[in-house]
């Protein structure tokens, strides 16, 4: 069945990666369901105390996440993704010894830094173990594996909430320590090789790769606008929770529900989908309706308020279909946005800047969402449907001018290395990258 469906890469070193990053995944699907409750249950910590430290480690993750990337093009993106791993794998353990506010925030901060690390390298490794023809299937697997590890991992912190005791939440705590761990060291014998040297560039093209991604203007735009359509990442971690519950007269049980459902149809259908941002312009065409089918979302949701409990639990799976699908299409389109707008030698530097913008939406998305959609109630749905609609146009207009500019700047490179290699022999590339067992 799996097989069929192509849920995981060929066997090799990319298959590897994917099964570690389910082990990973399964870790996590244990921390953020109880997380929060071992630092108030077992730690002792307020809920405010536990916000702000979590709150600052991310904003600090998030302020060095292109030092890594740059750390990824310099030495390698496996050595620095598994240094990360490791060292989540440390500050998981250094939790479970936490017992006061200043060692947790400490903690916090290192963990913080740590995560947005890894999710700020992971499509730089993808694209050092892949070729162009797989590297957005191989991305949309990986993917696929990490929603099957995360419901693993919830449904075993259950157990945790069943208990309800500090132990049993330290366990978890600790269990995803091992799972870091073992994740790393499952990628520590697959050889990553650089699939060719880097070729000099001409004076006169490509000033703004040259000087890194905070200076390519285009890049930045399409990072900013991808940003602002990862706004429904929140929608439905943050905002359907709080309106089924408290605005509709659905059934709490629905919430997990949808959960479900939304879960087996993204592991289902991910890589399919993948396959369709094959280019440059066709992903831009999946961003741009990708905004409309957001928008139809949030209208559906819309009406929810005065239905019904049966008829408002079909809307909502009606909802979650509909939803889904904008889900579906706007990771796919934005896997192809990070890896074919980056040049291939700076893609650790490129990858980290490029997952800013989701990971900054994620951190305001709480907010916004309370404040302009659930305090506004159906009037705050319409609203949001309108910000997806101009959120997709804007990543379509964005990309599609980033990938016009890399056309017209990027046939200077070809040429320019046919030549380096004629005249200096010392410069040929060396053979295709290939991912091996060590």
């Amino acid at each position: 069945m799996i097989s069929r469906l192509h849920l995981l890469p060929p066997p090799g070193g990319l298959r590897r990666f994917a099964v570690a990053n389910l082990i990973n995944t399964i870790g996590s699907g244990l921390y953020i369901t109880s997380g929060t409750l071992f630092f108030t249950r077992a730690v002792g910590l307020t809920v405010e105390q536990t916000a702000l430290g979590l709150t600052v480690g991310t904003g600090v993750g998030l302020a060095l996440m292109m030092v890594f990337g740059r750390l990824a093009d310099r030495f390698g993106p496996k050595r620095v993704y598994i240094s990360l791993l490791v060292a989540q794998a440390l500050m998981m353990a250094a939790f479970t010894q936490v017992r006061s506010f200043s060692w947790f925030l400490v903690v916090a901060t290192a963990s913080g830094i740590a995560d947005r690390g890894i999710s700020g390298t992971v499509g730089s490794l993808i694209h050092a173990m892949s070729d162009k023809e797989n590297r957005i299937t191989a991305r949309a697997q990986l993917r696929t594996a990490t929603n099957v590890g995360l419901g693993v991992g919830t449904l075993i912190a259950g157990v945790s909430l069943l208990l309800d005791t500090a132990a049993a939440y330290t366990f978890v705590v600790a269990g995803n320590a091992v799972l870091f761990a073992v994740a790393a060291a499952m990628l520590a014998n697959v050889s990553v090789e650089p699939r060719q040297a880097r070729v000099p560039q001409p004076a006169d093209a490509g000033a703004a790769r040259r000087s890194g991604p905070l200076r390519d203007r285009r890049y930045l735009a399409v990072t900013a606008a991808n940003g602002l359509l990862a706004l429904h990442v929140s929608v439905l971690s943050f905002a359907l929770p709080l309106w089924v519950a408290d605005h509709t007269e659905a059934p709490k049980w629905s919430i997990a529900l949808i959960m479900v459902v939304n879960t087996v149809l993204v592991v289902l259908l991910q890589v399919r989908a993948g396959r369709r941002a094959s280019d440059v312009p066709r992903a831009a065409r999946m961003a741009r309706v990708t905004g409309v089918v957001f928008a139809l979302a949030c209208l559906t949701m819309a009406t929810t308020e005065s239905l019904g409990p049966v008829l408002c639990v079909g809307v909502l799976l009606l909802w979650t279909a509909i939803y889904t699908a904008g889900e579906l299409w706007q990771t796919s389109a934005e896997f192809c946005f990070g890896f074919e707008l980056a040049p291939d030698d700076a893609q650790g530097a490129y990858q980290s800047v490029f997952a800013l913008g989701p990971g900054v939406m994620r951190a305001v998305a709480p907010t916004l969402l309370a404040t302009l959609v659930l305090g506004n109630g159906t009037t705050g749905w319409i609203g949001l449907a309108g910000f997806f609609l101009v959120s997709g146009l804007l990543v379509s207009g964005a990309a599609l001018s980033a990938h016009r500019n890399r056309d017209v700047n990027g046939d200077v490179f070809p040429r320019f290395a046919e030549t380096a290699h004629a005249e200096s022999p010392e410069r040929a590339e060396t053979p295709e990258r290939s991912v091996v067992p060590s």
